[in-house]
Protein backbone atom coordinates (compact mmCIF):
# COMPACT_ATOMS: atom_id res chain seq x y z
CA UNK A 1 0.00 0.00 0.00
CA UNK A 2 2.85 2.55 0.79
CA UNK A 3 4.45 1.61 -2.61
CA UNK A 4 1.06 2.61 -4.15
CA UNK A 5 0.70 5.74 -2.51
CA UNK A 6 4.52 6.76 -3.05
CA UNK A 7 3.78 6.20 -6.88
CA UNK A 8 0.51 8.33 -6.57
CA UNK A 9 2.02 11.32 -4.62
CA UNK A 10 4.97 11.10 -6.94
CA UNK A 11 2.85 11.85 -9.42
CA UNK A 12 0.87 14.44 -8.19
CA UNK A 13 3.86 16.34 -6.93
CA UNK A 14 5.01 17.08 -10.80
CA UNK A 15 4.85 20.96 -11.08
CA UNK A 16 3.34 20.09 -14.92
CA UNK A 17 0.60 18.45 -13.38
CA UNK A 18 -0.25 21.62 -11.51
CA UNK A 19 -0.01 23.35 -14.31
CA UNK A 20 -2.17 21.16 -16.33
CA UNK A 21 -4.89 21.06 -13.76
CA UNK A 22 -4.63 24.88 -13.83
CA UNK A 23 -5.59 24.86 -17.53
CA UNK A 24 -8.14 22.65 -17.22
CA UNK A 25 -10.03 24.49 -14.54
CA UNK A 26 -9.16 28.10 -16.68
CA UNK A 27 -11.22 26.22 -19.62
CA UNK A 28 -14.30 25.19 -17.24
CA UNK A 29 -14.87 28.24 -14.97
CA UNK A 30 -14.44 31.53 -17.37
CA UNK A 31 -14.97 33.38 -14.60
CA UNK A 32 -11.85 32.68 -13.00
CA UNK A 33 -9.82 32.10 -15.92
CA UNK A 34 -7.03 35.42 -16.15
CA UNK A 35 -6.92 34.86 -12.55
CA UNK A 36 -6.22 30.87 -12.84
CA UNK A 37 -4.02 31.44 -16.08
CA UNK A 38 -1.72 34.11 -14.27
CA UNK A 39 -1.54 31.01 -11.58
CA UNK A 40 -0.36 28.62 -14.20
CA UNK A 41 1.72 31.08 -15.83
CA UNK A 42 3.92 31.96 -12.53
CA UNK A 43 4.38 28.49 -11.95
CA UNK A 44 5.60 27.53 -14.72
CA UNK A 45 8.00 30.31 -15.35
CA UNK A 46 9.46 29.78 -11.53
CA UNK A 47 9.85 26.39 -12.29
CA UNK A 48 11.78 26.12 -15.56
CA UNK A 49 13.84 28.89 -14.39
CA UNK A 50 17.63 27.52 -14.34
CA UNK A 51 18.66 30.17 -11.57
CA UNK A 52 16.30 28.92 -9.28
CA UNK A 53 16.28 25.50 -9.77
CA UNK A 54 20.39 25.67 -9.19
CA UNK A 55 20.58 27.23 -6.17
CA UNK A 56 17.87 25.14 -4.58
CA UNK A 57 19.22 22.09 -5.61
CA UNK A 58 23.04 23.18 -3.81
CA UNK A 59 20.76 23.90 -0.36
CA UNK A 60 19.75 20.34 -0.38
CA UNK A 61 22.90 18.45 -1.97
CA UNK A 62 25.31 17.10 1.24
CA UNK A 63 28.59 17.90 1.07
CA UNK A 64 30.87 17.21 -2.37
CA UNK A 65 33.50 14.96 -1.70
CA UNK A 66 36.08 14.56 -5.01
CA UNK A 67 36.92 11.30 -5.74
CA UNK A 68 40.86 12.01 -5.29
CA UNK A 69 40.17 13.00 -1.62
CA UNK A 70 38.79 10.02 -0.59
CA UNK A 71 41.27 8.19 1.52
CA UNK A 72 39.92 4.94 2.81
CA UNK A 73 39.28 1.57 0.89
CA UNK A 74 35.93 0.13 1.20
CA UNK A 75 34.28 -3.40 1.41
CA UNK A 76 31.76 -2.89 -0.51
CA UNK A 77 30.34 0.13 -3.04
CA UNK A 78 26.66 0.01 -2.67
CA UNK A 79 25.38 1.55 -5.84
CA UNK A 80 21.25 2.36 -5.98
CA UNK A 81 19.31 1.60 -8.98
CA UNK A 82 17.90 4.21 -11.48
CA UNK A 83 20.18 4.82 -14.02
CA UNK A 84 18.35 2.87 -16.86
CA UNK A 85 15.83 1.18 -18.60
CA UNK A 86 16.77 -2.05 -20.96
CA UNK A 87 15.60 -2.11 -24.70
CA UNK A 88 14.91 -6.27 -24.86
CA UNK A 89 14.62 -5.80 -28.61
CA UNK A 90 17.97 -4.69 -30.01
CA UNK A 91 19.42 -5.78 -25.91
CA UNK A 92 21.09 -2.42 -25.01
CA UNK A 93 20.74 -0.20 -22.13
CA UNK A 94 19.18 3.09 -22.27
CA UNK A 95 21.05 4.99 -19.38
CA UNK A 96 19.60 7.92 -17.94
CA UNK A 97 20.88 10.80 -16.25
CA UNK A 98 21.52 9.72 -13.19
CA UNK A 99 24.40 7.29 -15.40
CA UNK A 100 27.37 8.75 -13.38
CA UNK A 101 26.65 6.51 -10.33
CA UNK A 102 27.39 3.99 -12.26
CA UNK A 103 30.41 5.47 -14.04
CA UNK A 104 31.70 6.22 -11.07
CA UNK A 105 30.82 2.83 -9.40
CA UNK A 106 33.23 1.69 -11.96
CA UNK A 107 35.97 4.34 -11.54
CA UNK A 108 36.05 3.78 -7.78
CA UNK A 109 36.51 -0.07 -8.31
CA UNK A 110 38.84 0.23 -10.40
CA UNK A 111 40.57 2.92 -8.42
CA UNK A 112 40.77 0.01 -5.31
CA UNK A 113 39.25 2.34 -3.66
CA UNK A 114 36.13 -0.21 -3.24
CA UNK A 115 36.87 -3.98 -3.51
CA UNK A 116 33.33 -5.16 -4.56
CA UNK A 117 29.90 -3.75 -6.20
CA UNK A 118 26.46 -4.19 -4.57
CA UNK A 119 23.82 -3.31 -6.89
CA UNK A 120 20.29 -2.86 -5.06
CA UNK A 121 17.36 -2.19 -6.79
CA UNK A 122 14.69 -4.34 -8.87
CA UNK A 123 11.66 -2.67 -10.29
CA UNK A 124 9.70 0.75 -8.67
CA UNK A 125 7.63 0.42 -11.51
CA UNK A 126 3.79 0.51 -10.34
CA UNK A 127 2.72 -2.05 -12.94
CA UNK A 128 5.81 -4.41 -13.01
CA UNK A 129 7.01 -5.89 -16.68
CA UNK A 130 9.39 -8.53 -14.99
CA UNK A 131 12.59 -6.23 -15.19
CA UNK A 132 14.90 -5.75 -12.59
CA UNK A 133 17.86 -3.21 -13.14
CA UNK A 134 19.97 -4.36 -10.51
CA UNK A 135 20.03 -7.61 -12.98
CA UNK A 136 20.62 -5.97 -16.04
CA UNK A 137 23.45 -3.46 -14.64
CA UNK A 138 25.55 -6.71 -13.55
CA UNK A 139 25.51 -7.79 -16.80
CA UNK A 140 26.78 -4.52 -17.86
CA UNK A 141 29.31 -4.41 -15.34
CA UNK A 142 30.59 -8.15 -16.77
CA UNK A 143 30.56 -6.79 -20.07
CA UNK A 144 32.84 -4.10 -18.87
CA UNK A 145 35.91 -6.30 -17.30
CA UNK A 146 34.52 -6.69 -13.81
CA UNK A 147 34.67 -10.03 -12.31
CA UNK A 148 31.48 -11.86 -11.50
CA UNK A 149 32.60 -12.73 -8.17
CA UNK A 150 32.92 -8.90 -7.42
CA UNK A 151 29.45 -8.08 -7.76
CA UNK A 152 26.72 -8.45 -5.81
CA UNK A 153 22.74 -8.32 -7.04
CA UNK A 154 19.78 -7.19 -4.46
CA UNK A 155 16.79 -7.48 -6.93
CA UNK A 156 13.69 -7.27 -5.00
CA UNK A 157 13.56 -4.00 -3.67
CA UNK A 158 11.25 -1.20 -5.24
CA UNK A 159 11.88 1.93 -3.55
CA UNK A 160 15.14 3.23 -1.17
CA UNK A 161 13.76 2.20 2.16
CA UNK A 162 13.29 -0.86 0.75
CA UNK A 163 16.83 -0.69 -1.08
CA UNK A 164 18.14 -0.12 1.98
CA UNK A 165 16.61 -2.66 4.66
CA UNK A 166 17.37 -5.22 1.70
CA UNK A 167 21.22 -4.09 1.72
CA UNK A 168 21.73 -4.37 4.93
CA UNK A 169 20.40 -7.52 5.49
CA UNK A 170 22.37 -9.05 2.78
CA UNK A 171 25.54 -6.94 4.26
CA UNK A 172 25.08 -8.29 7.80
CA UNK A 173 24.93 -11.91 6.57
CA UNK A 174 27.38 -11.93 4.74
CA UNK A 175 29.88 -9.25 5.40
CA UNK A 176 29.45 -8.08 9.23
CA UNK A 177 32.14 -5.56 10.12
CA UNK A 178 33.30 -4.83 6.77
CA UNK A 179 33.28 -1.16 5.65
CA UNK A 180 31.18 0.33 3.00
CA UNK A 181 30.19 3.09 0.46
CA UNK A 182 26.74 4.06 -0.68
CA UNK A 183 26.94 5.90 -4.04
CA UNK A 184 24.02 7.64 -5.40
CA UNK A 185 22.66 11.16 -7.05
CA UNK A 186 23.77 14.27 -5.07
CA UNK A 187 19.91 14.88 -4.81
CA UNK A 188 19.24 11.50 -3.51
CA UNK A 189 21.75 10.86 -1.16
CA UNK A 190 19.99 13.24 1.72
CA UNK A 191 17.19 10.64 1.48
CA UNK A 192 19.26 7.53 1.02
CA UNK A 193 21.10 8.21 4.21
CA UNK A 194 18.10 8.90 6.46
CA UNK A 195 17.24 5.14 5.23
CA UNK A 196 20.49 3.78 6.61
CA UNK A 197 20.29 5.83 9.30
CA UNK A 198 17.07 4.46 10.73
CA UNK A 199 18.13 0.72 9.52
CA UNK A 200 21.20 1.59 12.00
CA UNK A 201 23.32 0.66 8.66
CA UNK A 202 26.70 2.42 8.96
CA UNK A 203 27.76 3.25 5.62
CA UNK A 204 29.81 6.45 4.60
CA UNK A 205 28.99 8.08 1.17
CA UNK A 206 29.54 9.23 -2.62
CA UNK A 207 27.54 11.21 -4.19
CA UNK A 208 27.68 12.10 -8.30
CA UNK A 209 25.53 14.32 -10.55
CA UNK A 210 26.18 17.25 -8.34
CA UNK A 211 24.99 21.04 -9.82
CA UNK A 212 27.65 22.30 -11.01
CA UNK A 213 29.70 24.39 -8.32
CA UNK A 214 30.20 27.49 -10.84
CA UNK A 215 27.10 29.11 -10.94
CA UNK A 216 25.02 30.42 -14.82
CA UNK A 217 24.76 33.91 -14.87
CA UNK A 218 24.01 34.15 -18.61
CA UNK A 219 21.36 37.10 -19.53
CA UNK A 220 19.16 34.15 -21.24
CA UNK A 221 20.08 31.20 -18.56
CA UNK A 222 18.34 33.75 -15.95
CA UNK A 223 15.37 34.90 -18.23
CA UNK A 224 14.52 32.13 -20.48
CA UNK A 225 12.31 29.39 -19.58
CA UNK A 226 13.96 25.72 -20.01
CA UNK A 227 12.00 22.79 -20.59
CA UNK A 228 14.16 20.79 -18.72
CA UNK A 229 14.23 22.44 -15.63
CA UNK A 230 10.44 21.71 -15.12
CA UNK A 231 11.68 18.26 -15.56
CA UNK A 232 14.19 18.57 -13.03
CA UNK A 233 12.07 19.88 -10.17
CA UNK A 234 10.09 16.30 -10.38
CA UNK A 235 13.22 14.70 -8.72
CA UNK A 236 14.22 17.62 -6.65
CA UNK A 237 10.36 17.95 -5.12
CA UNK A 238 10.47 14.06 -4.80
CA UNK A 239 12.92 13.94 -2.62
CA UNK A 240 11.86 16.66 -0.29
CA UNK A 241 8.69 14.92 0.06
CA UNK A 242 10.11 11.39 0.56
CA UNK A 243 12.53 12.77 2.65
CA UNK A 244 9.43 14.43 4.91
CA UNK A 245 7.47 11.00 4.68
CA UNK A 246 10.30 8.47 5.71
CA UNK A 247 10.83 10.78 8.62
CA UNK A 248 7.29 10.72 9.93
CA UNK A 249 6.84 6.79 9.27
CA UNK A 250 9.80 6.26 11.15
Amino acid sequence: MFFVISKLLAFLTKPIIWIYILLIIAIIYRKKRKRTLIYAMCIFYFFSNGLVFDECARLWQPHQIKIENITKTYDIGVILCGVSDYDSEIKTHNFQEDADRIIYTEKLYRMNIIKKILISGGNADLFNNGYKEAESLEKHLIENGIPQNDIIVESESRNTRENIKKTKNILNERFPGNKFLLITSAVHMKRALLCCKQAQLKIDYFATDYVKSNRNYKLAYIILPRSHTLYSWNSLIHEWIGYVVYKIID
